[in-house]
């Protein structure tokens, strides 16, 4: 498998652009790896699956997402501090 993710930024304010634009693409590329790495882990968890179990879990997936976003917090990942 393959996945390509093309990320652009524009941020038109002189004096501030590269530095808006730097910080967007280190927390971009945080992002990304943080997620690949969870991925990878989570191999183990699918490789004995076969179709129907992938779409079982695809349901339940769905289904959790779905009563998350009627009632659920407001989450995700914040830009680093430091």
């Amino acid at each position: 498998m393959c996945a390509y993710k093309l990320v652009t930024v524009k941020f038109k304010w002189w004096g501030l652009q590269s530095k808006v634009e730097n910080f967007i693409h280190d927390q971009e590329k945080r992002i990304f790896n943080n997620f690949h790495r969870q991925l990878f882990c989570w191999i183990d968890k699918w490789v004995q699956l076969n179709m129907d179990d992938i779409r079982r879990m695809e349901a339940e997936t769905q289904k959790e997402l779905d009563e998350l976003r009627k009632k659920g917090e407001v989450r995700g990942t914040r830009a680093r501090d430091d």
